[in-house]
Order: C-alpha cells, then sequence, then structure tokens
C-alpha cells in the first residue's frame, strides 16, 4: 500500500445454514459486522497512504533548489557580522547568501550593502538587468532597519541618561510610515527579473525578553528592563509591515522563519548560544582585507562601522541561521 492508487478487495465469509429458512445467529452477525469494519479500515489506510504519498512527492517537487540566488538588502544580508569583509559594504563570503542551499546552487550574485535604505535598493535593481537567465532563480531582499533607524536608536538607548522609551510613539510612526515605501521596492524587483521567485525577509529579536533572560553583559547593563521591551514590540511592529507589504504586493516573506529561527539566540552575551553580537567594541579594523570600493552608504552607517562594527548583527551561526529561514521559506512557498 500507499502507491499512486489502491485498491482493495474484501472476501467476506459468512455461516451457511444447511436450511435457508434457517436465520442466522447473532454470532455470525457480530463476526460479519467486524468484517466489515476491518475491510473499511483497510480501505481508509491505502486511500490515506497514497494521499500521503501524493503529498511527500510535491513537496519534494516544492523544494527543488533555485538555478541562483540574488540577494539584496541592507547588512543583514551582506554579511556584517561574520567578519572576512571585502568592501566597505561589509559583502563577506561568510554571508548566508553563500550558504543557503549548500552545493546545490553554485550561481550566486551578493548586491546588498551595509546601511542601505529602501531608496537606495530600488536603485539597485538595476543592476538585476546585467544578470542572465530568468524565471527560476530566487531573489531576497532584506531592508527597512535603516529605514526606521534602528542603528542609530540602539546607540541612543545605549548611552542616552534618559530612557530612549520616549521616542516609542515617533518610532512606531516612522516604521508604518515604511509599508508603501516597500510595496513599491517590491513590484520594482517583480518587474526587474519577472518570472523568478521574491522572498523578502524581516529580521530577528535584536534583544531577548529580560523575563527570559535577564543577565546580558554584552548589553552593557545599560539598556533597562523597558527599554528592552520596547525593542522587542518595536521589532514585531517592523516585521509585520514587511509581511503586509510583502502580501500587497504578492511576493513570499520569511519574517516569520527569520523571527523564530533567532528565538533564544538573541544578543546577550556574545557566547557561543548568541547568534546576534551585542555590544562589540572593535578598536581596529586591520585584520579586515583591503576595502575595495567605498560604500554609497556611508555616512548614514558610520556608528556601525566604527568601533561597534559587528553589533547586532548576526555572528556565523546567525548568518546560518538566517539561510535556513529562506530556506524554509522557499520550500513552504
Amino acid at each position: 500500500m500507499g502507491g499512486a492508487a489502491a485498491t482493495g478487495r474484501v472476501v467476506l465469509m459468512t455461516h451457511t445454514s444447511t436450511t435457508h429458512h434457517q436465520q442466522r445467529s447473532p454470532r455470525s452477525i457480530a463476526r460479519t459486522a467486524v468484517t466489515l469494519c476491518v475491510a473499511a479500515v483497510v480501505l481508509v489506510g491505502a486511500a490515506l497512504g497514497a494521499a500521503a504519498d501524493a503529498s511527500a512527492a510535491e513537496t519534494t517537487e516544492s523544494a527543488d533548489p533555485p538555478s541562483a540566488v540574488i540577494t539584496l538588502g541592507d547588512s543583514y544580508s551582506s554579511g556584517l557580522g561574520a567578519g572576512g569583509y571585502l568592501d566597505d559594504c561589509d559583502r563577506t563570503p561568510r554571508a548566508w547568501n553563500n550558504l543557503i542551499f549548500g552545493d546545490a546552487v553554485s550561481d550566486r550574485t551578493l548586491l546588498a550593502c551595509s546601511g542601505a535604505r529602501i531608496a537606495e535598493v530600488t536603485q539597485q535593481v538595476r543592476q538585476l538587468e546585467a544578470i542572465p537567465g530568468a524565471g527560476d532563480r530566487l531573489i531576497t531582499v532584506t531592508v527597512g532597519g535603516n529605514d526606521a533607524g534602528f542603528a542609530d536608536e540602539l546607540v541612543n538607548c545605549l548611552v542616552s541618561f534618559l530612557s530612549c522609551t520616549r521616542r516609542e510613539a515617533e518610532l512606531t510612526t516612522l516604521i508604518n510610515s515604511l509599508r508603501q515605501p516597500l510595496v513599491q521596492l517590491y513590484d520594482a524587483v517583480q518587474a526587474a527579473a519577472p518570472g523568478d521567485e521574491v522572498i523578502v525577509g524581516g529580521y530577528p529579536m535584536l534583544v531577548p525578553d529580560p523575563a527570559v533572560r535577564s543577565d546580558c553583559p554584552a548589553l552593557t547593563g545599560l539598556l533597562s528592563d523597558s527599554e528592552r521591551q520596547m525593542i522587542r514590540r518595536l521589532g514585531v511592529l517592523l516585521n509585520d509591515v514587511i509581511d503586509a507589504a510583502a502580501a500587497d504586493a504578492g511576493v513570499e516573506s520569511a519574517s516569520g522563519e527569520v523571527a523564530a529561527g533567532f528565538d533564544g539566540h538573541e544578543a546577550c552575551a556574545n557566547g557561543s548560544g548568541d547568534w546576534l553580537y551585542g555590544l562589540k567594541i572593535s578598536w581596529s579594523a586591520a585584520d579586515e582585507p583591503g576595502t575595495a570600493s567605498a560604500s554609497p552608504y556611508q555616512p548614514q552607517w558610520d556608528v556601525a562601522s566604527s568601533f561597534v562594527r559587528d553589533s547586532f548583527h548576526p555572528t556565523v551561526n546567525g548568518q546560518a541561521a538566517y539561510a535556513d529561514a529562506f530556506e524554509e521559506a522557499w520550500a513552504a512557498r
């Protein structure tokens, strides 16, 4: 059983009387009823097995890897946090773009750049026109965090003597205003690469819930519980806005997979279980390769490219978590 089709034949053995006028006994009737029930179970099982096989085949087919992966967006796609940077966009071979689908995909293009905002990524899609082929590639986009000012706001929370929670209403309004610009970006990506699959991604919760994990030395003790809770609320809101814009534009979103993948691994102690750096002081970038070109977004990204360069960005394990999240979204589309 369990093939594409299943048939069943039931042979009922009942008590036969030497006298055709004789009534069947209650025991004979009960035996017949049991036999019919068993037969029904067998037939239902065969049908369910066939349906399960068909569903598994469909899932396997939908999970076939794309012919190529093209990655647009900001530092959460360029690879900031993983080290080994090749240029001032913080692109690195260790970025999740180079991990997703493993050896099954060899054609990869990393266009993401640290500090990029929605408008700048919209301009970047012109680069897609130079990429040959279409129809079975995966194009990913992560952007919106810089438009929401997350890098600057995190630093403000860390160094300000006043609670940064006073800005929550203003930041909420700002994040909600990003929905339409994101829709326009996703539409532009689809127009630049018709027939390709576009999956957009959100962001992990940057800090853990203080009720779950309160002792976080990598947050320097300068983030209060209320500030951490606000950062998480704003992170949820940004992902919700990204999801809504994706639905409006008719593209898939991996925001849920990203948030779930990092759950329990937020920035806290800069330990092996943390897939996001907390405050990470880097006094020198002398161990990094020479830069090939200046980032076009450097003025906005100064705070992240100086001594706190990798802070609140995915570690090497975090890059793998991003790759897994987008693979799940690809398989579930």
